[in-house]
């Protein structure tokens, strides 16, 4: 990511994301998110696996996309501001159903949806994004969905979620855990590839006729950084997949290319 390059994943039988759905730069970053000078060199990170393009997708092209303000609450405000618009590049079949959205940082989804942001004042919390007309807040909710989770600053929000995908976490748990209990299991995954030492992309049960493909990001992998846990969670049809990497892999180059 700080090399500024994606590299792609060579092995195209990993059944991961690509449905491309989601994914802020949840919230502010805490302070001690940098990288100390004894830390090693970041690792340059591995694009999502593409998986089939949607009928009719032939090639990619470069867009300048409005960015459209997701309704925010921020416990403090940090006096970001959301940029007017970006320019992108996705499959040229998604021509006019992609947007770029804000909360507290840009992220991609499809079109026409609408969300919510909540971040606290450690800078823990999320956005969701959803199409017009439906509550994800009423239980049960199985249909499509942009997430993106954010541990900022809060340890106790990150070390139980981290350790969910990376077995770094779990192996050396009494390191990281706030509380006494032991460390959780592994997430029930469909399949999961390392990007990176420290992201992850990977693709969980299916809700219904939807996919759910994410990638999840944690600096307490060789202590890293400062920020626990940050997740982007993808649910989108199977045939909307390239959809979903354009989504994710957005995600990945300017959201954690911030991290080390």
């Amino acid at each position: 990511m700080r090399s500024g390059s994606l590299f792609a994943l060579a092995s195209a039988c990993v059944l991961l994301l690509t449905a491309c759905g989601l994914a802020p730069s949840a919230a502010p970053r805490p302070a001690a998110h940098k990288v100390p000078p004894h830390a090693p060199a970041p690792p340059s990170y591995r694009s999502v696996p593409d998986g089939p393009p949607h009928p009719g997708a032939q090639g990619t092209v470069t867009v300048t996309l409005p960015v459209e303000k997701v309704p925010t609450r921020f416990a403090v405000d940090y006096g970001r501001t959301a940029p007017s618009s970006v320019t992108v590049s996705i499959p040229a079949a998604w021509q006019g159903a992609v947007a770029a959205y804000w909360s507290g940082t840009v992220f991609l989804g499809p079109a026409g949806w609408t969300g919510l942001g909540v971040y606290g004042a450690d800078g823990s919390g999320g956005v969701t994004l959803y199409p017009p007309g439906v509550n994800p807040a009423k239980s049960p909710y199985h249909g499509p969905l942009v997430s993106i989770t954010t541990a900022g600053g809060c340890m106790g929000c990150g070390d139980s979620s981290a350790a969910a995908f990376f077995a770094y976490v779990r192996q050396n748990w009494a390191q990281f855990r706030v509380i006494d209990v032991p460390a959780p299991k592994p997430e029930h995954v469909l399949s999961q590839v390392a990007l990176s030492p420290n992201v992850v992309a990977y693709r969980l049960p299916a809700t219904g006729e939807f996919e759910v493909n994410g990638v999840a990001y944690s600096g307490l992998v060789d202590h890293r950084s400062g920020l626990p846990f940050e997740q982007m969670n993808v649910t989108l049809p199977q045939k909307d997949h390239a959809l979903a990497t354009t989504v994710l892999n957005y995600f990945l180059a300017n959201d954690l290319q911030t991290l080390p």
